[in-house]
């Protein structure tokens, strides 16, 4: 009951967010969300100016209260002077070489999602979306917790689900801040069953990770690890060695020098985990729901993959990901009409003027980047249309590129963006090659939410083909 009932608030939401500013006939206005009032914008030079600004960097305090609480802090809603601090720790765990190390986990992944799909072919529809978030939390506990999710280990099916459940309840806590009644779903018993949950379970990675010994003082990173050595062999994936240097080894180093408190590596963890999972699960979903939805599309793509790779098991190389445009068109495309994270929001602190406005001190900017995508001005007439050409050289301008902002931008911008891309197109790789997708869904008829990152109302069914 409570989980409709946040549904169809979230989608009176997101709509009633467009009626504003069509209403208004303006793409910035000031308006009441509860008892608050709000800018809200789907403005690309004023959301360029506000997410660029070093003054403004303070994230909503209505709309991040309930994650800051729920995460313990974390890079998504802790305060600027905490963010600034544990931004710069972190960095190094973000480095393009540490995710690039990371490319035999996403081949491996991709190999077992490819076979754990040979028992959809059976000319049915078929709900994927749950199946690709349990795959990409094993992929982001691996790479960034380093542990191991098995493929049948029950935490690892138990595991995703829950997260699902709380960002679920914080969308609906969101809402109820703006009339400041979020404090009644903290009593949910539920709510507080899985969120402890969700604590325990990264605190016993650390905890195994300090009983290990890791020696997180020594300069050399590349440090023996038993978990990444025991992913199993595939002839077809260069052998791993040594760890690279990932998310929690930095963090404890981190507590270790007194540079992170203990609560810093919890909510870190928390948010890292839970910020990169959902996102690109949907991510990929939503490129294979496209693409079956416009087979001329998705056969370009295909050829594209298969000139690159023409045997069905192969190794995707950093090399390799940047000879493939069209894919990266494609992607583009579907985080523009579909981007992950469809709102974000900042504070002002003080008297902020932006172009020719003045914000007002403790008043709240939410950036829509869901209708900044489909401003028919900016994106043309077929706004609403899938068309990954609009994003190749000779169409994308000046004016899309400062609206297009799928990992938010500027200084406080999403820092796992570069990882979620390899991921994302690693794992579109090996599903394009072996696989056809298609659907009888209507891309008209694809209708979103948002609960923190973009839902669908209905998910799409997909049939799957194996390729020859």
């Amino acid at each position: 009951m409570l989980q409709t009932w946040t549904l169809e608030i979230t989608i009176a939401v997101v709509s009633g967010l467009g009626q504003i500013m069509k209403d208004c006939k303006s793409h910035t206005v000031c308006c009441w969300i509860g008892l608050f009032p709000v800018i809200l914008t789907a403005d690309p030079d004023i959301a360029s100016s506000v997410l660029r600004s070093k003054e403004l960097l303070n994230k909503s305090k209505t709309m991040y209260y309930p994650l800051d609480l729920t995460f313990k802090g974390g890079l998504v809603a802790s305060p600027a002077t905490q963010w600034v601090h544990n931004r710069k720790m972190i960095d190094p765990s973000f480095t393009n070489k540490v995710l690039v190390s990371f490319f035999p986990i996403f081949n491996k992944a991709k190999d077992d999602l490819i076979e754990r799909y040979n028992v959809l072919v059976d000319n049915k529809e078929h709900k994927i979306l749950k199946s690709l978030q349990t795959l990409t939390l094993g992929i982001t506990v691996e790479t960034t917790m380093g542990k191991v999710m098995y493929r049948g280990e029950q935490v690892s099916k138990g595991l995703a689900p829950m997260y699902s459940f709380v960002m679920n309840i914080l969308s609906a806590e969101v809402l109820m801040s703006f009339l400041k009644l979020g404090f009644i779903l903290e009593l949910y018993p539920k709510f507080r069953k899985r969120r402890e949950q969700i604590y325990q379970f990264v605190n016993e990675l650390i905890q195994a990770k300090l009983k290990r010994g890791i020696n997180t003082s020594n300069n050399n990173s590349n440090t023996e690890t038993s978990d990444l050595n025991n992913i199993a062999s595939n002839s077809a994936i260069p052998s791993i060695r040594k760890e690279p240097k990932i998310f929690i080894d930095q963090a404890i180093k981190l507590y270790q020098n007194q540079q992170f408190t203990w609560n810093d590596i919890i909510s870190e963890s928390i948010t890292i985990v839970s910020a990169a999972f959902e996102t690109t699960a949907t991510s990929v979903y939503t490129t294979l729901v496209m693409l079956a939805m416009h087979p001329e599309i998705q056969q370009r793509l295909f050829e594209e993959i298969l000139d690159m790779f023409p045997e069905k098991d192969f190794y995707v190389d950093f090399d390799q990901l940047n000879q493939l445009p069209y894919l990266e068109l494609v992607i583009n495309e579907t985080l523009r009409l579909v981007p992950s994270v469809p709102l974000i929001g900042r504070h002002i602190m003080k008297d902020t003027e932006i172009g020719e406005h003045v914000f007002p001190k403790d008043s709240q900017i939410l950036i829509s980047i869901f209708h900044l995508h489909r401003r028919t001005d900016i994106w043309g007439p077929n706004a609403e249309k899938f068309d990954p050409e609009r994003f190749s050289v000779e169409n994308f301008e000046e004016k899309q590129k400062n609206a297009f902002i799928p990992f938010s931008k500027g200084v406080r911008n999403c820092i796992g963006w570069r990882y979620a891309l390899f991921a994302i197109k690693i794992l579109l790789c090996g599903l394009i090659r072996n696989y056809k997708f298609e659907t009888d869904f209507k891309l008209e008829s694809l209708k979103c939410t948002t609960n923190i990152t973009l839902k669908y109302i209905l998910e799409p069914k997909l049939r799957l083909t194996k390729r020859s």
